[in-house]
């Protein structure tokens, strides 16, 4: 043996190349230069108002409404609301509340949530009547954080009044037709802010 060896030498050069794995290893499995902060999650904002455009599908034609609402979470999944419409195309308006299931409850962390609707409005276009709605929405922000969104809904609607959704049209021959209808599907998109 050589006199480094008895020295003790040789221990100390196998155990710094050892102490030098051990280094290698744990730096290359180590995550200390990404920092993991924690953004802190906000709830849902709890009073939404908005302005709207409705598109009703009814009889073979379309009617415009425009509208306002306002909208108060209740809980993480549920929010209701009331909004007032007037009908753009003919005369008339619509005034009700409705009720929004939101599965997801969290808009601020995905930037969007979708929501059940479901609805009991008054209307009055020629005639007046109580009208039930059922449907599907979509909230979103264009960016975390924005103080604005946007709404988009699919809305089945039906009024038991048999001739509130009334077209007339000229038909075969020039024969004015009337087509009644107690059956709509509404398109609304809007923008809402909080």
């Amino acid at each position: 043996m050589d006199g480094c060896r008895k020295n003790g030498e040789g221990i100390i050069k196998s155990f710094g190349t050892l102490a030098a794995l051990f280094f290698f290893i744990s730096i290359s499995h180590a995550d200390f230069l990404s920092v993991n902060i924690i953004e802190k999650e906000e709830p849902p904002p709890t009073v939404v108002y908005g302005a709207s455009y409705a598109a009703r599908i009814f009889a073979g034609g379309v009617d415009n409404f425009g509208g306002a609402s306002i909208r108060y979470r209740a809980g993480k999944h549920l929010a209701l609301g009331l909004k007032s419409e007037i009908d753009i195309t003919h005369t008339g308006f619509l005034a009700g509340g409705f009720l929004h299931y939101l599965p997801s409850g969290e808009l601020h962390k995905e930037l969007a949530e979708n929501f059940v609707h479901l609805g009991v409005d008054y209307i009055r276009i020629e005639e007046q009547s109580p009208l039930f709605s059922i449907g599907y929405g979509r909230d979103m922000l264009p960016w975390k954080k924005s103080p604005f969104g946007f709404r988009m809904i699919g809305r089945i609607e039906y009024a038991p009044a048999a001739h509130l959704f009334m077209r007339k049209s000229d038909g075969l021959f020039g024969l004015e037709m009337i087509k009644l209808s107690n059956v709509d599907f509404a398109i609304e998109i809007g923008v809402f802010v909080y």
